[in-house]
């Protein structure tokens, strides 16, 4: 009885226990989920590898950027203080330029001025270096009409001739010069005194004479006058040293 009960729990467990061998189907029904579950496990895992290295490079960049902003930020405000300065400068020479412009306005009518009172000056004083001082007042008048020279330089040309003509005053010179006598047109040496007097002597030392500021001609002089009208040729000439004369300086008008 025991012996029988016992096989008949053999037997029962036998078949509690087996399972029926697997088709080919079944089989692959079982890999095809696993499979699966292991791609989607490592699909999410590059995907949280890209988002941690992703994270990464963006925090790096965002951090050079706060330190970019931080420079740009300093530049700014130095730049923003040159500005200022820089505007400020702009006001000052804006001022400086308005300045100017009022002084030009006000200086332009006096080069005119001064000009045409040195043209009278010149045409009313002794005929000495005809020549030159036309010259000169020529290229002053030219300047004056030239919009393109500025009107400190017109000035300072003005000055310049103004002191050529000061220093004729306190100057002697020699020099030659065709003029207009009572026997006709003759180069002679001329002798400047100054503003004192113009004496000439024939280039063959055999005649002389003066300047008549009344009579504005050239008038002779009395041939014991060659001598010391020579005389002082030679030292305006710095050819001798200066020395005491006799010279007709005539009336000397005020």
């Amino acid at each position: 009885m025991r012996l029988t009960a016992t096989v008949l729990f053999l037997t029962a467990l036998h078949s509690a226990l087996w399972v029926p061998p697997c088709h080919g189907a079944d089989t692959d029904q079982i890999k095809k989920p696993v499979a699966e579950s292991i791609r989607i496990r490592q699909d999410t895992q590059e995907h949280e590898q890209k988002w941690r290295d992703d994270r990464e490079k963006l925090l790096t960049r965002l951090d050079t950027l706060e330190e970019a902003k931080k420079h740009l930020s300093l530049r700014r405000t130095t730049l923003e203080e040159k500005v200022a300065g820089l505007k400020s400068r702009i006001a000052g020479k804006a001022k400086q330029l308005e300045d100017i412009e009022t002084i030009q306005q006000e200086i332009t009518p006096m080069i005119a001025a001064l000009i045409k009172e040195l043209e009278d000056f010149v045409a009313a004083d002794q005929p000495f270096l005809g020549e030159e001082r036309h010259t000169r007042l020529t290229r002053l008048i030219e300047l004056r009409d030239d919009p393109g020279v500025p009107v400190s330089e017109k000035f300072r040309k003005v000055l310049e001739a103004m002191l050529v003509e000061a220093e004729y005053g306190n100057t002697i010179e020699v020099y030659q010069e065709t003029i207009a006598t009572g026997d006709g047109e003759m180069l002679v040496d001329i002798f400047r005194l100054g503003r004192v007097c113009l004496l000439y002597q024939s280039l063959d030392h055999k005649s002389c004479g003066f300047y008549n500021v009344a009579a504005k001609a050239w008038q002779p002089l009395p041939g014991v006058y060659n001598r010391s009208v020579a005389a002082a040729m030679e030292i305006g000439a710095k050819r001798r040293p200066a020395e005491l004369l006799t010279l007709p300086l005539g009336r000397i008008q005020l």
